[in-house]
């Protein structure tokens, strides 16, 4: 997998557990301004990261792209076994990271 891309995703889902962890904090503590403050900068984050993202490599989810069009067109890009040249590249880890072993 592209290094980029794999450094973005990895932020992406940092700020995606960051935003749920601070729904909840805040679904408890409504008038933190602190937590709400820190919740909103890290959503305009997260929105300005995923457009860059799906700028670049795509969209994250089948969600997040007009699937209007006629071919099909979700499936574009590579699947993650698809980026290396040679299958043998890939080790165990990271089959049992994508298959969910």
């Amino acid at each position: 997998m592209n290094r980029n891309r794999e450094m973005m995703l990895k932020e992406l889902m940092e700020l995606d557990l960051r935003l749920y962890d601070l729904q909840l904090f805040l679904n408890t503590h409504p008038f933190e301004r602190k937590a709400v403050d820190e919740y909103n900068s890290s959503a305009n984050k997260y929105k300005a990261m995923t457009q860059h993202f799906e700028k670049l490599y795509g969209p994250l989810t089948i969600y997040d792209k007009d699937n209007n069009t006629t071919p099909w067109e979700w499936i574009k890009s590579p699947w993650p076994w698809e980026s290396c040249d040679d299958m043998e590249q890939i080790s165990e880890k990271e089959v049992e990271k994508y298959v969910g072993i």
